[in-house]
């Protein structure tokens, strides 16, 4: 399972929709299988017009537009410097192109913002992991596990309990 940590894309949780309209809330979390979709696809914010850009991004990443999703993701951010979850889809889009030294500030900045969004954690897990900061990543996805844990959601606590067990730690 370790050595599919490094050969899988790095997009965030493998769900549809994770986001929904309203409070941040994952709906369900299939870890660590990977596919090409964002953590994040649809989130109410303050500011509307970083919103439009936001979905507008989305919208490009699901046609397979990873340049201009970027661009939009990166826009929204500057309309919103809080904007926690254009940060964690930009990180994603940068981490699947293999440029891990710049999607890492991308989470950092989602975690700052939204502290206790689990899949952000996990999100920042598999960077450090790929970059081989084997420590980091075990504590970035014990923290996940915990705020899963937390949350009531033991199905995903367990899942990534056992990829700790599979990165050697606990």
């Amino acid at each position: 399972m370790l050595n599919q940590f490094k050969k899988i894309a790095f997009l965030a949780v493998s769900v549809a929709g994770i986001f929904t309209v309203g409070p941040v809330n994952a709906t369900s979390v299939s870890l660590p299988v990977r596919s090409a979709q964002l953590p994040v696809t649809n989130i109410l914010v303050q500011n509307t017009g970083a919103n439009e850009v936001f979905q507008q991004g989305v919208n490009l990443a699901r046609q397979q537009n990873m340049e201009g999703a970027e661009a939009a993701f990166r826009r929204a951010i500057q309309m919103d410097p809080n904007f926690a979850e254009a940060y964690a889809n930009l990180g994603s889009i940068l981490a699947n192109q293999n440029k891990l030294a710049e999607s890492l500030p991308n989470f950092e900045n989602a975690i700052r913002l939204k502290p206790n969004t689990p899949e952000f954690h996990y999100m920042l897990g598999q960077v450090l992991y790929a970059q081989n900061k084997m420590a980091d990543a075990v504590e970035s996805v014990k923290k996940a596990r915990d705020l899963f844990r937390k949350q009531g959601k033991t199905q995903e606590a367990n899942t990534l309990e056992q990829v700790l067990k599979d990165m050697g730690s606990r």
